[in-house]
């Protein structure tokens, strides 16, 4: 992959990240040697000893001595600014380093160890396991059934009185109980907006929930798909290793637009969600990854690029999650064969379609074709060729007169984010080009 100015600020943690970066950039006086595996050179900062910064230029990923947090940190961004501006092949060939040469090997190794057929659990401890989550579920939601019980009884007038270590020690009760799942309700009920009219939304919140319960009681009925959704719902979904395994896993190769990428904090983790989109095979797909919220994410992917990849998916009703297999960048590539449907009607009802199949989705993704964004008293919507309309709950003025510019104004296909609440767009094509928002 050629490494690019607008790449390596695309991967850039925040804005002051940037900015130091290209200070670094403009005032270290550079030393850069490269193998054919990599680039790396010593960057001096306020102390004696400088920071030791490489990067492997064979699956793109940086490393720096630095005791930064963020990642990629500013030296490692001011190296790849540094290629980006001089090229790498103005760059002198030299041997490895012994600090660079033990990351590269590791990196290989892991590669290489990735491609083998990992040793995982037979399949009959893995349905031994299955049956015993099970039963134990079972066994343990009747907590949660004897909760909404009591809840109906003492009327939901009661749950603005509830404080937040109530709620708390409800959600850490669900982590022993092994029902994280239901701690999407909790904190819903949690964090709902007691001052305004909340009655109908908790209202919804518990029949959610009530749905929930009832299926896990009924579980032993359910069909293999609906159950291997629910189990992710809850919490159980297999291991990579597991998943990589498995002889009948949808597996679509395929080139990928990235077009959007989520990051949220959770209970101290660190959440990132990487939406892709198969140029050939007109899917959706999601990568779902958690790392502590000091620890970064290894694996680097940019908004508005494209990869060549395998995709192995999670077994269930909407098939969408998904594991990389292999994975190679690609430098130019123009996606012209992408099938969108026609109108926001037609999303939608693709959307209300999957809630029947499965009442829990949280959001299910659609490309729409010929869309824009309006501004109508204050509020902020989605509208196709044909005037209907979506609701936006997280745009704001600055975002609109964004994806104006961006567009040129124009009606453009979209990537839209369906929610139960409201919508969000993921990013659109214009011009040939992917653009994410």
């Amino acid at each position: 992959m050629e490494i690019t100015q607008e790449y390596i600020l695309g991967i850039s943690p925040d804005a002051s990240s940037t900015k130091n970066a290209n200070k670094i950039f403009s005032t270290t006086k550079w030393s850069v040697y490269r193998s054919d595996r990599a680039v790396w050179c010593e960057i001096y900062g306020s102390g004696k000893k400088p920071y030791l910064t490489q990067l492997d230029i064979q699956n793109i990923a940086f490393k720096c001595s630095c005791p930064s947090r963020k990642f990629p940190c500013k030296h490692s961004l001011a190296l790849g600014l540094y290629i980006a501006d001089r090229g790498l092949d103005t760059i002198g060939m030299s041997d490895e380093p012994l600090w660079v040469k033990e990351w590269i090997d590791k990196r290989v190794a892991k590669a290489q160890k990735q491609t083998t057929t990992p040793k995982v659990k037979s399949q009959e401890s893995i349905k031994k396991l299955e049956a015993k989550r099970w039963s134990s579920a079972k066994e343990n939601v009747s907590f949660v059934a004897d909760w909404l019980a009591d809840s109906i009884k003492l009327g939901i007038l009661d749950l603005p009185n509830r404080d937040y270590g109530y709620w708390e020690d409800l959600k850490k009760r669900m982590v022993d109980l092994k029902l994280v799942g239901f701690n999407r309700f909790f904190t819903k009920l949690q964090n709902l907006n007691y001052a305004k009219s909340w009655e109908s939304e908790a209202v919804y919140v518990l029949s959610d929930m009530h749905q929930l319960v009832a299926s896990i009681k009924n579980y032993q009925y359910l069909d293999s798909e609906f159950k291997a959704e629910l189990a992710m719902l809850l919490g159980w979904s297999s291991s990579k290793k597991e998943l990589l395994a498995q002889n009948d896993t949808k597996i679509v190769d395929d080139m990928w637009i990235v077009v959007n990428i989520h990051i949220s904090y959770e209970d101290r983790l660190k959440v990132r969600k990487v939406y892709l989109y198969g140029v050939e095979s007109n899917c959706f797909a999601y990568i779902l990854d958690f790392v502590p919220e000091s620890r970064y994410f290894e694996e680097l992917y940019t908004k508005s690029t494209m990869i060549k990849a395998q995709l192995v998916f999670y077994d269930g009703v909407i098939k969408q999650r998904a594991i990389i297999k292999t994975k190679e960048s690609v430098d130019r590539y123009i996606p012209t064969s992408l099938k969108s449907v026609d109108s926001l009607y037609e999303a939608y009802s693709n959307f209300k379609e999957a809630l029947i199949s499965f009442p829990w989705v949280w959001e299910y993704p659609v490309f729409v074709s010929s869309c824009s964004i309006v501004n109508k008293d204050d509020k902020f919507y989605i509208v196709d060729r044909f005037d209907n309309l979506v609701a936006l709950d997280d745009m704001d003025m600055r975002e609109y007169q964004r994806f104006l510019i961006l567009s040129d104004g124009e009606f453009v296909d979209m990537f839209i984010l369906y929610r139960r609440e409201y919508a969000t767009v993921l990013g659109f094509i214009y011009d040939d080009k992917v653009v994410s928002l």
